[in-house]
């Protein structure tokens, strides 16, 4: 992200959930520094008798100049660059199209109903299309606490697939742990049978070791990839044995950030669209980033 940096551009519409977001974007900018930029949606326009609705929506485009104003006004007070637009268009779109542009996209899980939309009701479908990378504060993360405790605390959790290293969710995850001095964990998942056969306990062992032993090694080679691009980055690996969504959920409770990649392979496919992405982004207790694999979306 540091290499790429232009903007980082953070959806918002005044309510407690996208006050969040402007804070760790605010926080971010600082970090990087970068410029910011505050974006707020007007919603589609409005068809209809301008005599009747014209007061009504220069009221509605003041009051969205007003939040973005004072969004700005935060960031400068803390010496972060900032600029604030206000576009007409749904939340998604717009946040989508700024995303063309920006190194970095933050948004909420939650904000208010109104003309202006709702950032959280659209955070997934702006993951999922977004063209950089894109940070989804839940709604239960907690920006005042200090510390973090379990398994990856200090670390930034990264989903490791049969992509290995090619998965640019990689090498997101292991600048961003650079660049705020955070450790780099690569964990992947290998999936357990439901059921066995009778007679086949011995074979089903057999072959589940053979898939902890060639993940292992993938983790391995990833790990050698990025320590020799990041020379000071410490780098551990995690093969756990499960559900790959439960595996990173639990994670999500020590990590500083998960992160993951806009599709997934092997034993995270259909990250995003999936159930997977639906349990990280909806019960995850960590910011989540999400890292396009992809330039078709």
């Amino acid at each position: 992200m540091a290499e790429q940096a232009k903007h980082i551009a953070v959806g918002y519409d005044g309510s407690e959930f996208s006050d969040r977001a402007l804070d760790w974007a605010i926080r971010e900018a600082g970090t990087l520094s970068v410029a910011l930029k505050v974006v707020v949606s007007l919603g589609r326009p409005v068809a209809g008798e301008p005599s009747v609705y014209g007061a009504f929506l220069e009221s509605i485009e003041e009051e969205a100049e007003q939040v973005a104003e004072a969004a700005v006004a935060r960031a400068r007070a803390q010496g972060v660059r900032a600029v604030g637009v206000v576009q007409h268009g749904d939340a998604a779109g717009v946040l989508v199209h700024e995303s063309q542009t920006a190194s970095a996209l933050v948004v909420g899980k939650h904000g208010r109903h109104g003309v202006r939309g709702r950032v959280g009701s659209v955070s997934a479908a702006v993951a999922a299309h977004a063209k950089c990378p894109v940070m989804v504060l839940p709604a239960r993360w907690d920006p005042q606490a200090q510390t973090r405790e379990g398994s990856f605390a200090g670390q930034v959790v990264i989903g490791v697939d049969k992509l290995g290293a090619d998965n640019p969710a990689v090498r997101a995850a292991a600048q961003y742990a650079e660049d705020h001095a955070l450790g780099l964990a690569l964990v992947t998942v290998v999936p357990e049978a439901v059921s066995v056969l009778p007679g086949s306990v011995g074979a089903h062992q057999a072959v589940h070791e053979q898939l902890i032993r060639s993940s292992q090694s993938l983790v391995e080679r990833v790990a050698e990839e990025i320590s020799s691009e990041h020379s000071g980055l410490m780098v551990e690996t995690s093969v756990l044995s499960g559900v790959p969504a439960d595996q990173l959920l639990e994670a999500s409770r020590s990590a500083e950030i998960v992160a993951v990649g806009s599709r997934g392979y092997g034993g995270f496919r259909g990250l995003l669209m999936g159930s997977v992405s639906q349990a990280v982004l909806n019960d995850g207790e960590s910011p989540v980033m999400i890292v396009p694999t992809h330039q078709d979306n």
